[in-house]
């Protein structure tokens, strides 16, 4: 298993402490059904990488958490609500010590004008390193 899908399942292990919400499989591409709402789902954004010079590396993953939400009232209140309780629960700054650095880097919302939906996404970077090969 990969340092990236380590992180990722503590991640998921964290954030499946929120019992008013559902997760489908993480890589899922179909859609949510809407009867399962709010629900999170877990993926990859992007990887930097920066080269040591003996094969390790010093490596800055992105990680979407994205909440789903229906809401018959202030849509952004329910939005809101679960923005703060993701980073209530990813609040430990090494995740279980599966990575150097574990931050918030960004928040995006958004909108289906057609139904009473919203999604949150929170970036998180994770900051880690790969050992170097052996000699």
């Amino acid at each position: 298993m990969t340092q990236r899908i380590t992180i990722r399942d503590a991640v998921l292990s964290k954030l499946q402490t929120l019992s008013s919400f559902t997760f489908p499989p993480p890589g899922t591409t179909e859609e949510i059904d809407p009867e399962k709402l709010p629900a999170i789902v877990v993926g990859f954004s992007t990887e930097n990488t920066d080269h040591e010079m003996y094969g390790g590396s010093d490596r800055q993953l992105d990680l979407t958490v994205a909440a789903v939400v229906k809401s018959r009232g202030d849509v952004y209140a329910a939005l809101d609500q679960a923005a703060e309780e993701i980073e209530h629960a990813l609040q430990d700054a090494t995740l279980d010590n599966t990575c150097d650095l574990f931050l918030l880097s960004q928040t995006q919302f958004a909108l289906d004008q057609d139904h009473p939906l919203g999604e949150v996404r929170l970036i998180y970077r994770a900051q880690y390193s790969t050992e170097p090969s052996a000699l």
